[in-house]
């Protein structure tokens, strides 16, 4: 005969698919959930944390670098990870400071990097194409070609020129950096730090070319809150443990659960019975619970098993 555990353990396994976890989280008492979530939570961000310290690394140990590099991840785009990242390297952070002084200059190093200077034919761009030469020869620079980066089927607001541009802005504005980054608290001093607005010509010369009067020169607060989840959390707590700061962990903290919970595949599935992840901090955990037991069939690991094979006992 099979004991209680065995059968709450086949029960969770055989129901992987029917969605009873769904249900049986749903009835989990705060403090449970609570404890789950945190566990859950750092678990991820320990994950995260070891991406960004093998970033670390290889951007020659610059944090601003390895800070530029993770936001540009986030902010050009799943379709245009692998050309955002060849671009980091080929235009280091540390040049584009170098070249700080005008917004031109920086616009140059990073659009004529990107290869996406050809798009654009009108006079106004010309100079710029004459300056990324210039700073080409003189960085000995080889731009990428136009043909990496995924241009059709992308909403204009995402479009690598602007995203691009807006990025130029930001750094010209010196709010790219490790010191600025650790300033954050909350995700509105992370949309603060991305208001800095693309020039009039990339916004006007894309709406024209596109028929399009709807784009955006700012970062909006749907992006700002992506980069503040996925890049500026993880960079802190990341941060936090290098330089031995419980001020900036508690940060990197603050900015999750500041953050309105996510909305995806993953956490509406939690939600079937209830919402249950009221912040960041919690949907994060909830997609970590998806995405390393779930998917992978670890039942027999996971945090809601052993809650409900091995319930908290209650206070006498």
């Amino acid at each position: 005969m099979l004991r209680d555990e065995d059968i709450t353990l086949e029960r969770l396994i055989e129901g992987r698919s029917t969605g009873l976890c769904y249900s049986l989280i749903a009835g989990l008492d705060a403090i449970d959930l609570s404890m789950m979530f945190k566990d859950l939570c750092i678990e991820r961000l320990n994950r995260k944390a070891r991406e960004i310290e093998m970033r670390y690394e290889q951007g020659g140990c610059n944090w601003s670098q390895t800070a530029y590099s993770f936001i540009m991840y986030y902010l050009l785009g799943k379709a245009n990870r692998t050309a955002s990242q060849r671009l980091t390297s080929i235009v280091p952070h540390t040049l584009l400071m170098r070249e700080n002084s005008a917004l031109h200059k920086i616009e140059a190093l990073l659009l004529g990097g990107a290869g996406l200077l050809d798009i654009f034919s009108d006079s106004f761009a010309e100079p710029i194409k004459t300056e990324f030469q210039h700073l080409a020869a003189k960085y000995s620079i080889t731009p990428l070609s136009a043909d990496e980066w995924q241009l059709s089927g992308i909403h204009l607001n995402n479009h690598p020129a602007l995203r691009l541009a807006q990025i130029a802005a930001c750094i010209h504005n010196n709010t790219i950096s490790i010191s600025s980054i650790a300033g954050c608290k909350s995700d509105k001093d992370v949309h603060k730090m991305f208001s800095c607005a693309a020039s009039d010509y990339w916004v006007d010369a894309l709406s024209r070319h596109n028929h399009d009067r709807s784009i955006s020169s700012k970062v909006g607060s749907v992006m700002s809150k992506i980069i503040a989840i996925n890049a500026i959390a993880p960079l802190l707590y990341t941060y936090s443990n290098y330089v031995e700061s419980y001020t900036i962990n508690e940060k990197a903290l603050d900015i999750l659960y500041d953050s309105s919970a996510e909305d995806n595949t993953y956490i509406r599935k939690w939600h079937t019975f209830k919402p249950i992840a009221t912040d960041a901090f919690s949907s994060q955990a909830l997609i970590q619970l998806s995405t390393e037991y779930c998917k992978r069939g670890r039942c027999h690991e996971c945090p809601l098993s052993r809650q409900l094979l091995h319930p908290r006992k209650p206070r006498p």
